[in-house]
């Protein structure tokens, strides 16, 4: 996970995103669309990873030391944005992408679910455990800290966005300003959907709407129209996005 830091119409505002291997990483569009990108950081930078690089003791335990890769090539987690954003080709569609230096080569990421929004059924995940991550802001501390939220999935909705339904999953948490771009992580171990937005009727906090998290469909569409999607997301399609 990572957080950016934008400066949008004079106002600084922060989301979230989530690394999807190769250094590219998944955010909202409306982090990034028509803002400067200031900064994009890990807040766990020091963190090494599991590894078949690591040598193993007898019992078959990892030996980390101080050439043992971690996730990121510097100590503060700063992150240099090199190609992107991109956006999907549909503007209706709040997902972006980026791609990054600064990751270690082998370092982890997150792997897409392969729920494509015309394989979901009804009550598909429903009251099934999520873990939202993201960077909502925090009073009195001094830099973005990552949050971990528990939720489940309440309902799977079609949002209707300007005459054409879209799947989201509404998820039980409490929205925030700052977890958009965040992922909502399935208990499974994959990525269930991107955080978009709080669902309100009218003007009103954030906090008193719905949590909305956008399928990963569209996610897998929007990197295979930027022509980045990493290997090791791709390879088990058997060629199924390679013509997007």
């Amino acid at each position: 996970m990572a957080y950016i830091a934008v400066e949008m119409n004079g106002d600084e505002q922060i989301g979230s995103a989530f690394h999807v291997g190769e250094g590219v990483f998944v955010t909202a569009r409306h982090v990034v669309e028509g803002a400067h990108i200031k900064e994009m950081r890990l807040t766990n930078p020091g963190l090494y990873y599991r590894s078949d690089l690591y040598p193993k003791n007898a019992d078959g335990s990892y030996m980390i030391g101080p050439d043992s890769p971690r996730l990121c090539d510097r100590s503060d987690g700063l992150l240099s944005v090199i190609e992107g954003p991109w956006f999907h080709e549909d503007e209706r569609i709040d997902v972006a992408i980026v791609r990054v230096s600064g990751m270690q080569p082998e370092a982890h990421f997150i792997p897409l679910g392969d729920h494509l929004d015309d394989w979901i059924g009804n009550g598909d995940f429903e009251l099934s455990e999520v873990l939202v991550l993201g960077y909502p802001p925090i009073p009195f501390t001094r830099e973005p800290a990552l949050i971990a939220a528990a939720s489940y999935v309440n309902a799977v909705v079609d949002l209707d966005l300007r005459g054409n339904p879209f799947v989201h999953f509404l998820l039980s948490g409490v929205p925030r300003g700052g977890f958009s771009g965040g992922v909502a992580l399935s208990r499974w171990g994959f990525a269930l959907g991107v955080v978009t937005q709080s669902l309100l009727n009218q003007v009103g906090p954030a906090e008193l709407g719905y949590f909305a998290a956008t399928s990963i469909g569209v996610v897998w569409e929007c990197l295979a129209q930027s022509k980045m999607m990493p290997l090791k997301q791709r390879e088990r399609w058997r060629g199924l996005w390679d013509d997007v």
